[in-house]
């Protein structure tokens, strides 16, 4: 498998400071760059992505995000390299754990920063699979041609009422409690991670995303920005700048991934993307 691939963070028109935070890592390598050279790569053992929107304001959700990332990248690392499903769940589900229980140790030590905590949306690529572990409303999209689907579960008040079709997507845009998280990292000792699994083809598009982007622009305009820019960091920048554009009401990052290589294969017509979600509880 090859890879093209980027990510940027911006602290968008309204907040004062950036408490999103994003990875980027080679886990058998070790290497953790997005110079031009090392955006264009073949995977291995292992490649991670991921996405960390942090909450608290002044209870630094910048710092709980900061942790959240640095105990996923160190956690995967240690069991790199990937050679099957089973050892890939497991290590996500541990980052899980240990970013948890990182956080909540933190809060505790600096009674200040009671109440910080994240969301975590993170991608781990090897083979022809993609394994992605979520807490919180960050987001991953999976683009295959113009077909453009939302691979994770928001764990907030209208991500539940959309699953239960008490509201549809557009309703929830503007519902009143869009906001409100059921889960994060660092507010509860129990967490629920959904695990996601999905085959990729060559010239599929994986997004990782805060819900920066999200919220001021609908699922058809990220598609069709996405459509205009081949290129990730492109891609990345107009996104970004889209979201900024809109308003920019929260900090936005994403992070982007596009597929090649001769071990995947090409879709078949209008293939459908085959995913497995499954629901898991981990204490810290």
């Amino acid at each position: 498998m090859r890879i093209e691939l980027f990510a940027r963070t911006e602290v968008g028109c309204v907040r004062e400071r950036n408490e999103d935070a994003f990875v980027v890592a080679d886990l058998e390598a070790g290497a953790t760059s997005l110079a031009p050279d090392a955006r264009n790569r073949d995977v291995g053992g292992g490649f991670l992505i991921g996405v960390c929107d942090g909450m608290g304001g002044a209870a630094a959700g910048d710092v709980a995000s900061s942790i959240a990332a640095e105990q996923l990248k160190v956690t995967l690392t240690a069991s790199a390299p990937y050679r099957d499903s089973a050892s890939a769940q497991s290590a996500l589900l541990q980052s899980v754990s240990v970013s948890n229980r990182a956080i909540g140790d933190f809060a505790r030590q600096h009674p200040e920063r009671q109440g910080m905590g994240t969301t975590m949306t993170a991608a781990l690529i090897f083979g022809p699979d993609v394994h992605i572990v979520h807490v919180g409303d960050s987001r991953a999209y999976l683009r295959r041609g113009r077909a453009f689907t939302q691979l994770t579960t928001d764990h907030s008040v209208v991500g539940q009422m959309i699953a239960s079709g008490q509201l549809s997507p557009e309703q929830a845009r503007s519902y009143e409690h869009r906001n409100v998280l059921l889960q994060a990292l660092g507010v509860q000792p129990v967490v629920q991670p959904e695990l996601v699994i999905a085959t990729v083809r060559v010239g599929d598009v994986l997004l990782l995303c805060s819900d920066g982007l999200t919220g001021p622009l609908t699922d058809e305009d990220v598609m069709q920005i996405m459509l205009r820019f081949e290129d990730p960091v492109r891609a990345c920048r107009a996104l970004t700048e889209a979201a900024c554009a809109a308003g920019g009401p929260d900090n936005v990052t994403v992070a982007i991934v596009r597929f090649g290589g001769d071990d995947l294969g090409l879709p078949q017509g209008r293939e459908p993307i085959a995913i497995h979600r499954a629901n898991h509880v981990v204490h810290s």
